[in-house]
């Protein structure tokens, strides 16, 4: 029996070598300041329409304050925790991300990683950072903002990426639960660009006035959960990706809610929701890069009317294109520009979701040594929103929003 235990004892001691729960390794984090000047709309996350994190305001303010603990279990198994305190939320802290993380060592030009807990689909380009943050601008583009906001995910997902002389091929598979409510945002509210990620406990606003989705849809609450599970039932998602022989690298993703859209538990509807998304990055220099992605999708629920439509049921649609040079002192100049809309085709004469907008961003972004950030970015963004009269505004609105970020880092 003790030979037994011994060879035990040996067959365990690789795998666990490299274990590391709380080495200075494994926890970091930082603290956001910003000072900010915007004009135009009220923002949404006051309950009004305005497309922007701040508006009609300037001030100083606290963006966020995260922490992140990343422990390794062995050579292969290791997990990621993240914890972020927003202060425009409805509960403030919650969890941002959490999920083991599994990836064997490579013993062929094949390699397979697999993730399991809450975290986001690999949809966004621009959330290339540490804690799913954006790299070249403060603000991502509209599309990753409502990924940041409503495609949060709890499930299961497996990575396969094959490397060939000159090229690589790859592709991901997701199976989740937890985010029937994806959609609402959209519909109720539609795009917008900040950089706000979900946690276990937001509680994003919804505008309100004296028609539209309020009056006529009362039984929904006046905030969404975006991992809120209504159904029981699992979605997916499928991407696929290809890095030819040239500084090129396109990708394409599948995602679907397969939510069941006539489903309703305390103030929060099912949506069912699904989009196509497209990326490209183009490497024009070491230090120039080019991307863009296109998402193209519908979102629905309630039950189906004699001429075929949902209570709700909305087409969405954005697109942005960003140039982005790196300079030898690790600094960042970046410009997009990005185009985005819905098409309302339940019942706009009650509650009118069409929309159409335009954003063009300019981002400066310095570390000024390993602890310290210093980001600056200028966004004008302009749309159309026939729901804005429900609040006695004018459906045309643009605004400038100004930033300038301190990011402490430890």
């Amino acid at each position: 029996m003790k030979y037994l235990i011994a060879l035990l004892g040996l067959l365990a001691t690789p795998a666990f070598a490299d274990t590391s729960l709380f080495a200075r390794e494994n926890i970091k984090g930082w603290i956001d300041l910003r000072a900010v000047s915007a004009n135009g709309e009220k923002s949404w996350l006051d309950g009004h329409y305005g497309k922007l994190r701040y508006g009609d305001q300037s001030k100083l303010s606290l963006g966020e304050a995260t922490l992140i603990w990343t422990p390794r279990f062995t050579d292969t198994l290791s997990a990621y925790v993240q914890v972020v305190h927003v202060p425009e939320w409805g509960h403030e802290t919650g969890i941002n991300e959490a999920y083991l993380k599994w990836r064997p060592v490579p013993k062929s030009g094949l390699r397979v990683s697999a993730r399991l807990g809450q975290m986001y689909p690999p949809v966004s380009l621009e959330h290339e950072g540490t804690g799913w943050t954006t790299t070249h601008t403060i603000t991502p583009s509209a599309i990753n903002a409502w990924v940041g906001e409503e495609v949060i995910v709890q499930g299961a997902e497996l990575s396969l990426k094959q490397t060939f002389d000159d090229q690589q091929i790859g592709v991901t598979l997701g199976v989740f639960r937890g985010n029937d409510t994806s959609g609402t945002l959209l519909a109720y509210r539609g795009w917008a660009l900040h950089d706000l990620r979900s946690t276990t406990t937001a509680k994003p606003p919804l505008p309100v006035g004296n028609a539209g989705w309020s009056q006529t849809f009362r039984r929904q609450s006046p905030f969404t959960k975006p991992l809120k599970e209504v159904d029981d039932r699992q979605g997916y998602y499928l991407r696929l990706d290809w890095r030819p022989p040239v500084p090129v690298s396109l990708n394409f993703t599948y995602f679907n809610t397969h939510g069941n859209p006539t489903d309703f538990d305390n103030g929060q509807y099912g949506w069912a929701t699904r989009f196509f998304n497209f990326g490209a990055k183009y490497e024009v220099t070491e230090t120039t890069d080019i991307l863009s992605q296109v998402m193209v999708g519908n979102t629905k629920w309630g039950r189906m009317r004699t001429d075929g439509v949902r209570a709700i049921d909305a087409d969405y649609r954005s697109a942005y294109v960003m140039v982005s040079h790196r300079f030898d002192d690790g600094a960042r100049l970046s410009l997009r520009g990005e185009t985005f809309e819905t098409e309302d085709y339940s019942a706009p004469s009650l509650d009118n979701n069409n929309e159409t907008g335009h954003a063009v961003t300019l981002a400066w972004m310095r570390p000024v040594n390993a602890h310290l950030d210093l980001n600056t970015e200028v966004l004008h963004i302009d749309s159309d929103r026939p729901a804005r009269a429900y609040q006695g505004l004018p459906p045309q609105q643009d605004q400038t929003q100004v930033q300038v970020m301190l990011k402490v880092k430890f």
